[in-house]
Formats: structure tokens, C-alpha cells, sequence
């Protein structure tokens, strides 16, 4: 590892988000073109985005060899980058920024622009037949939109970034629908008929084809919750569209075997201890279905470990909250991005203030009973605490 080259990718970040394509085009260009070389499967949506292509790519990964890009991370930023689920080696990594750190900087794209285009560059050495790209923020000006893919795949559509995308649903729905590119095979999870309709209506425009997915039965799913069934619904849509010889025998044990984590993901039974990475309103409904949903599991007492971002919807994510917790505890993980205590206090009045994200868990995880349940949720900021205490490795899924 050259340590000036990861710091140099690092300081990137302090470009925050650059919207617009033309900076991503000019380094996608400097660097050979490799999108064009590739066939690219790009995920749109606001939820489920990287559940939907880890799916994709653990269902493809048996018969081709795969490449997978999604954000954010949850410990490195290596684990944006994968091949067969394994992440980029720091040496790749380095080869790129020091091949191409002048050319990064000429153009001045960001950390996130950066990474796209690595990714891609990383994808066509590595000769991989399909490469899965998940759509950062919105669609029309996203970075991955730069890599025109021949297929594209909408998950569900919320209200998130609605500073950035726009005050309604329909406004969001639009920035999204706006990366349809032209001759695409688009598939969809079913929406309002609204966005259907101006999903139609964009595809028509594009010359694309069109399939709205249904949303199957799926119980071998290894990713639980009701949201996943309709994520693996639209995978499996896909793949059986590149791979239609799969008998549903092996699509069962391939489902069986998927993993990505922070979505549901149990840390600890009895106590149960459930990380998910849920930060909008949405996000927290579905984790509330899936607790909901476990019919022979009562729970004595439910435990919210709770670090959340400044721009969530705060006013909509409390109702769940205070619906679904007997405790909440608060902590930072990211002191600069993290929601101030007090806008967290009006609306979660029992909600207590822990200032040290490890003590936090350390602290809150002593006082658990056998039949009590601790929830970790709020943001992928988690992800380094959660590593640290619990012993887990996020390189390899």
C-alpha cells in the first residue's frame, strides 16, 4: 500500500457531491474508454440498490465471472469494488491513482467519480463478463450514468436526498428515470402508477425495452425481509433473461448462499443483535416489517442504537421509532455528517445521548437479556464500530 496515493484518493472526498456527467466522460476517456468494453448492468433506486446487485452477482458469479460496484462502504473503500465478491486489492488501487492522479486532477473529479471510473477500469483488466454498477445519487446526473449500460434495473423509489433530487416523489422518481439510456432493457419492481407511467414514457422516448417485474415467493432467500423478496424478484428476473437454463433447484440453493452485509444482518443470537443499514423513512418501515414479521420470536424488550445522518427526514424516520422501541440511544459516528442530539430529542423524547460510538455498543449490549432485542441502525457509518466489536470482516461476500 502506498499511503500518499490512498491519502490522495481519501482528500478527494472533501469535494463532497459533484453532479453532472461531463467530468466522469473526460476520465472514462483518458482512461481508455474501458465502459465500452464491458457489459454493464446499473442499478436505479432509492432502496435495495446494493442488495438487488449483490444478488445479481452472486446468482451470475456461478457460471461468469463478475464484477460489482456499490456505495457506500461500510469499513473501506475497497469494498466498492469487487470481483466474484472479493474486493479490489490495494495494489490495483494504486496502480490506477498513480497512473491516472494527473489526469484525476486536470479534470478535478471527485471521490465518488473516481471510483466509478476505477471501478470500470478495474472490471476490464480483470476481463469480467458482466459488470453490475450501482446508481449513486439520483440518475441523470450520476457518474455511473457516464458508463451507459445495456440493462438497467429500477428498485423501489422513496424519498431520500430530496435537498439534492427535489421536494416529491415524482420529482425524485424523475431524476432517476432520466438515466434511461437509449436501446436499454430496462426492468422495474412495480410503482405507482405515476412513476409507471413516466417510466413508459421515458423508455418510449429512449427507444428502450420495458418489463415490469412481480414480485415472486421466494423463501430460500438467505437476505431476509419483505423488501428482499422483491429485490431477488427483479434479480432473478434479470439473470434468468442471460441465463435461461437456470432450473429453479439451482436458483433456490444459489439464493440460499447470498450474503451482503448490514442489510438484516444478525450479529448475535440470544440476545438477538440486528445491524441494518436503513437511513430514510423507508429503510425504517421495512426493518420494521421484518421484526414485525417474526411470528414465533417476542421480544421482552426493543433497543435502538441510533446514529443518523443531518439530512434525513427525521420527522417521518421518529414515527417508526417511537412506534417499534422501548429504548433509543443516540451516538455520532461521523461527528460532521451525524444529526445534531437535540433535532433528535424533539422528535424521540426517551431518547438518551451515548457521545462514544464504541461505548455505545459496549455499554448497551452489557444490559441485554436473553429475549430483548438490540438494533443497530441509521447509517453505513456503522460499519468500522461494528467491525471492531464484533470481529467481522466486510472484504469478501
Amino acid at each position: 500500500m502506498d499511503r500518499e496515493l490512498t491519502n490522495y484518493l481519501i482528500s478527494l472526498e472533501t469535494k463532497g457531491v459533484r453532479l453532472g456527467l461531463h467530468r466522469t466522460k473526460e476520465l472514462l476517456k483518458r482512461c481508455g474508454s474501458p465502459h465500452k468494453q464491458l457489459q454493464i448492468i446499473q442499478i436505479i433506486g432509492t432502496n435495495g440498490k446494493g442488495s438487488t446487485g449483490a444478488i445479481i452477482s452472486g446468482l451470475l458469479k456461478t457460471k461468469y465471472k463478475v464484477g460489482l460496484y456499490t456505495s457506500p462502504h461500510l469499513v473501506s473503500y475497497r469494498e466498492r469494488i469487487r470481483v466474484q465478491g472479493n474486493v479490489i486489492p490495494t495494489k490495483e488501487v494504486d496502480r490506477f491513482i498513480k497512473k491516472y492522479r494527473d489526469d484525476i486532477s486536470s479534470v478535478g473529479a471527485s471521490f465518488f467519480e473516481t471510483m466509478t471510473v476505477m471501478a470500470v477500469w478495474f472490471f476490464k483488466h480483470q476481463k469480467v463478463d458482466f459488470a453490475i454498477l450501482e446508481t449513486g445519487l439520483g440518475g441523470r446526473h450520476d457518474s455511473v450514468t457516464a458508463c451507459r449500460a445495456q440493462v438497467q434495473a429500477f428498485t423501489s423509489i422513496s424519498i431520500d436526498h430530496a435537498h439534492i433530487l427535489g421536494p416529491t416523489l415524482l420529482d425524485i422518481a424523475n431524476e432517476k428515470i432520466a438515466a434511461i439510456s437509449y436501446g436499454a432493457k430496462v426492468y422495474s419492481v412495480r410503482h405507482s402508477l405515476e412513476i409507471q407511467e413516466a417510466i413508459k414514457k421515458r423508455c418510449f422516448k429512449q427507444k428502450a425495452e420495458l418489463s415490469f417485474i412481480n414480485q415472486s415467493t421466494e423463501k430460500s432467500l438467505s437476505l431476509k425481509g419483505k423488501h428482499q423478496i422483491e429485490n431477488a424478484s427483479l434479480a432473478k428476473t434479470i439473470v434468468r433473461h442471460i441465463l435461461p437454463d437456470l432450473n429453479q433447484n439451482e436458483l433456490k440453493e444459489m439464493l440460499a448462499t447470498i450474503n451482503w452485509p448490514g442489510r438484516n444482518q444478525m450479529l448475535s443470537k440470544t440476545p438477538d443483535i440486528i445491524f441494518d443499514v436503513a437511513h430514510n423513512h423507508a429503510g425504517f418501515e421495512s426493518f420494521y416489517n421484518y421484526i414485525s414479521s417474526k411470528k414465533n420470536k417476542r421480544y421482552d424488550k426493543k433497543i435502538l442504537l441510533l446514529s443518523l445522518q443531518k439530512n434525513k427526514e427525521i420527522e417521518k424516520i421518529s414515527l417508526v421509532i417511537n412506534k417499534m422501541f422501548d429504548l433509543v440511544y443516540y451516538t455520532k459516528t461521523c461527528p460532521d455528517r451525524s444529526m445534531d442530539f437535540e433535532m433528535i430529542k424533539k422528535h424521540i423524547p426517551n431518547a438518551e445521548i451515548i457521545n462514544i460510538p464504541e461505548q455505545a455498543i459496549q455499554k448497551v449490549s452489557k444490559t441485554l437479556k436473553k429475549a430483548d432485542l438490540m438494533a443497530i441502525l441509521g447509517t453505513h457509518y456503522w460499519g468500522e464500530y461494528i467491525k471492531n466489536f464484533f470481529n467481522i470482516c466486510f472484504d469478501n461476500i
